[in-house]
């Protein structure tokens, strides 16, 4: 039977991906305690951040990472839960918490490290063998997506009558409004 979510075409490019990304966090969850990695595969950008950017606040690593403040406050959490990272009230703002690498932590990145190594070369692997210079695609797509919300681009391709409303001057590549 083919596959119904291939059959709808390019508007599910972002269930493609997702199922994509669930694919290789699977493996990798797998994986990771056959090298001694016991971090969820989802929270080591956190980690990772931490170690080379840190202290943080959660804002500073929502934007580090350019995710969701709610989403990197569940990986806090779970890295906090097992013993990862701490945390403090910051010193001069008692509303900001400051988070950190514990010495687990330290010693979990490390780890990741090596194991990023292969992840890395494996992932390469894959998208080279799928398309030469995907993994360059993919950041023109984020890029793109970033110079021009994808709301923008539905709303620029939307005909119906009255729809272009809605619809925004496009943004130049440095972030401002074209002259009229």
């Amino acid at each position: 039977m083919d596959d119904f979510i291939r059959q709808q075409g390019p508007a599910f490019l972002a269930h493609l991906l997702r199922r994509l990304s669930d694919e290789l966090v699977r493996g990798a969850s797998e994986w990771y305690p056959e090298v001694g990695v016991t971090a969820p595969p989802r929270t080591t950008s956190t980690l990772l951040a931490l170690a080379e950017h840190g202290p943080l606040g959660v804002t500073e690593i929502a934007a580090l990472l350019r995710q969701s403040h709610p989403l990197v406050i569940s990986w806090i959490r779970q890295l906090k839960a097992d013993g990862f990272i701490k945390s403090r009230a910051d010193a001069r703002d008692g509303r900001r918490t400051v988070i950190a690498l514990s010495a687990k932590g330290i010693d979990e990145v490390a780890r990741l490290r090596k194991a990023l190594k292969l992840m890395g070369e494996a992932s390469g692997q894959l998208m080279d063998d799928a398309a030469p210079g995907l993994f360059a695609a993919l950041w023109r797509m984020e890029q793109a997506c970033r110079d021009t919300p994808f709301a923008r681009q539905l709303r620029e391709r939307d005909n119906r009558p009255g729809a272009d409303a809605g619809k925004a001057p496009r943004a130049t590549s440095s972030g401002r409004q074209p002259r009229s």
